[in-house]
């Protein structure tokens, strides 16, 4: 069950239209944070406060107050359309960002065309919250229709004349694409005027909306179906209030009308407590119950806002928005709110809303204006007790729900990266905007905090000798996120995208060598310990003299060994030679990893400038079974003799691949038949000839 959930989040937030629609209104919480902010010091009801208002400055105040408010929700959509367009152009426009903007005013210019009016006017209200699903459309639709007629564009007409700057081609080669996407979207505001009489697709929407409402029999099914819509859109990253308002503002204006139960001020004082979603519930539920502790904090920092009905923080910091677990009650609470405060009026045990309350009203004060009577604030109260114990289970389950939401996205995220480092391919997840995007950028964070701690552990696999005796040992990085290993190769790329690879490796080598000392005591002066590190990092001179100065001031100059990997060539690297002899003087030992007769230039071995080689996993694995394998291991061995250098055979992993080895004169061994990389403890623990078990 938790797996088929995980799997539908998973594939969800990496829908590309459904991903760039929720990113899209996460970035424009701000603006409607903004505008909220100045709507409910506007109308905040306190008799006393409204006067100061008035009285101070001359009214300057709320003059200020309705710019901003004018400024930011008052242009709601068309920020809207910029946002979702923003995050939809990143998979089509790549580096280019000169062409992922002219997307986005691309955007902005199609949404404004269709507003135009049957009379070829704009009106400034469409550009509100009433445009809010016109603006989703647009934006998708055009960016699309843009990049498609942009590829083709740029395919058939690209120039390469020297001397044009390659943003002035980007922006000529748009020329074309814009204008049809303008073109197409004036003609689709025009055929919609001539087949259904309406002035743009904002007047269809709320036409359509109203006469839907208008249609329903009964009173309370209005409300259920309004109240349904409204949160089904919040569930799916749409602001519903927005989009809904038309509704709102027509369906369930009348109040005072003593025949009407069900009004705008009725479904905001009972059925929408703390919000959409009777948000309210949720907040109270997740301080009662939450067990985590950053929605814990998240419920803390959300409460001010909350308590006059401002619940964005909540719905997209949680989110409530894509979640398969919270949707249900986020949807049912304002239902179950609704029949409630419904049945009490049919009952008597409460008078109608008649009063209009402003929607920033705190509960329990906004019962008491909306009724004139106490007993809206005790139907309020069972409300919201209601309402909370209906959500406590599923913020329970929610947060069961998140912790396996986690580790399944690092082991999505480690097995795409498995396959695409057997390809050959680049990686850049610190890019991607999609959920393995999100899950690498919170392991990029985490590693970035614990290598500046200097809080990277460290584990060691043994190496053996024939006789079973511990000769020495590898280190290896064993890095954890949230007490969950993560594997060492992922670390090491996500380490290397984020810039803090450097530091990474100082802070590994500095572990390392605090560790050799009483490695040395418990298994003698000659054990050796090998680190690992890239062949960019040994041709670097300031980085060769820092690791002699490291080990020496540690003491172990004699006991380090720093190993690379032959997957990089080391011949065209110009330092690596001066280098490796200037290790060498200093007493630092190197080792070739996967060592395979392949790139490595032979003349490093026969100038005796490494000590060890290790053989690649390959050829151990195939040495029962693979005449060829034996082959090339026992011609490296040879060479080892002559050339003076120790050859060991890492992954051995029975005592049928070590007999083997033995047989063609191999005497150093790592593998699991040893036992895996264990922590510096362990390996102390360990007596002579005995294996760790695994």
């Amino acid at each position: 069950m938790t797996k088929r959930i995980l799997k539908i989040l998973y594939a969800i937030e990496n829908c590309q239209v459904l991903s760039a629609i929720k990113k899209g209104f996460l970035l424009i919480i701000p603006i409607v944070l903004t505008g909220s902010f100045a709507l409910l010091l506007l109308n905040l009801p306190i008799p006393a406060y409204q006067g100061f208002l008035e009285s101070f400055c001359g009214g300057l105040v709320p003059v200020l107050l309705q710019f901003i408010i004018d400024s930011t929700t008052g242009f709601l959509s068309l920020y809207l359309t910029l946002a979702i367009s923003y995050f939809y152009t990143a998979p089509f426009a790549g580096e280019n960002f000169v062409v992922r903007i002219v997307a986005m005013v691309s955007a902005c210019a199609c949404f404004i065309v269709s507003l135009g009016g049957e009379s070829g006017t704009l009106s400034l209200e469409s550009f509100g919250t009433i445009g809010v699903f016109t603006a989703m459309l647009c934006a998708i639709l055009a960016t699309r229709l843009f990049f498609a007629l942009n590829r083709l564009v740029y395919r058939r007409y690209r120039s390469y004349a020297a001397g044009n700057d390659i943003h002035f081609r980007s922006s000529m080669a748009a020329i074309l694409p814009v204008a049809v996407c303008v073109t197409v979207f004036a003609l689709g505001n025009l055929l919609l005027q001539i087949c259904f009489h309406e002035g743009n697709l904002n007047d269809l929407i709320s036409g359509l909306l109203f006469r839907a409402f208008g249609g329903l029999r009964y009173e309370p099914a209005n409300g259920l179906v309004f109240l349904f819509l409204l949160d089904l859109l919040w569930a799916l990253g749409i602001h519903g209030g927005n989009a809904l308002d038309p509704v709102a503002q027509t369906v369930f204006a009348g109040a005072g009308a003593s025949t009407t139960v069900i009004t705008k001020s009725f479904l905001d004082n009972f059925a929408v407590i703390g919000g959409s979603g009777a948000t309210l519930c949720l907040l109270l539920a997740m301080l009662i119950a939450s067990r985590q502790k950053g929605n814990r904090q998240l419920a803390y920092s959300a409460t001010p806002l909350a308590l006059f009905n401002i619940n964005e923080i909540l719905v997209f910091g949680l989110p409530i928005v894509l979640n398969p677990i919270l949707f249900i009650p986020f949807i049912l609470t304002p239902l179950l709110s609704m029949l409630v405060a419904y049945g009490a009026v049919m009952l008597g045990l409460m008078p109608v809303a008649a009063q209009a309350v402003n929607w920033t009203t705190p509960v329990f004060f906004s019962g008491y204006l909306a009724t004139g009577s106490f007993s809206g604030v005790v139907v309020q109260l069972v409300i919201v007790a209601l309402g909370t114990l209906l959500y406590i289970p599923f913020v329970r389950l929610s947060e069961r729900i998140q912790e396996g939401r986690e580790d399944y996205l690092i082991g999505e995220l480690t097995r795409d990266f498995r396959k695409r480092m057997e390809n050959g391919e680049h990686m850049n997840y610190l890019e991607r905007y999609d959920s393995l995007g999100i899950i690498a950028k919170g392991l990029a964070s985490q590693l970035r905090a614990d290598v500046d701690a200097n809080r990277i552990p460290m584990c060691y696999q043994p190496q053996v000798n024939a006789q079973g005796h511990v000769i020495g040992a590898e280190a290896l990085l064993r890095w954890q996120y949230n007490g969950k290993p993560v594997f060492p190769p992922l670390v090491v790329a996500l380490a290397q995208e984020d810039g803090c690879f450097q530091k990474l490796t100082w802070c590994i080598l500095d572990t390392v060598c605090r560790d050799i000392a009483p490695l040395r005591e418990r298994f003698g002066p000659n054990i050796h310990v090998s680190a690992n590190i890239v062949a960019q990092q040994l041709d670097d001179r300031a980085m060769a003299r820092r690791i002699i100065q490291l080990a020496e001031h540690a003491g172990v100059s004699g006991s380090l060994v720093l190993e690379v990997t032959e997957e990089t060539s080391l011949v065209n690297l110009p330092n690596i030679a001066s280098n490796i002899e200037l290790l060498g003087v200093s007493g630092i030992q190197l080792a070739i990893d996967d060592f395979s007769m392949g790139q490595t230039s032979l003349s490093y071995l026969r100038s005796n400038h490494f000590h060890f080689v290790k053989l690649d996993g390959g050829l151990v694995r195939q040495v029962v079974e693979n005449q060829r394998s034996r082959e090339i291991i026992g011609s490296i061995v040879t060479l080892g003799h002559s050339l003076g250098f120790q050859v060991i055979a890492e992954f051995v992993e029975n005592e049928a691949i070590q007999d083997e080895l033995l047989k063609l004169g191999i005497t150093l061994f790592q593998g699991y038949l040893y036992g895996p990389a264990v922590p510096l403890e362990k390996l102390l623990a360990l007596e002579p000839g005995q294996r760790i078990m695994s």
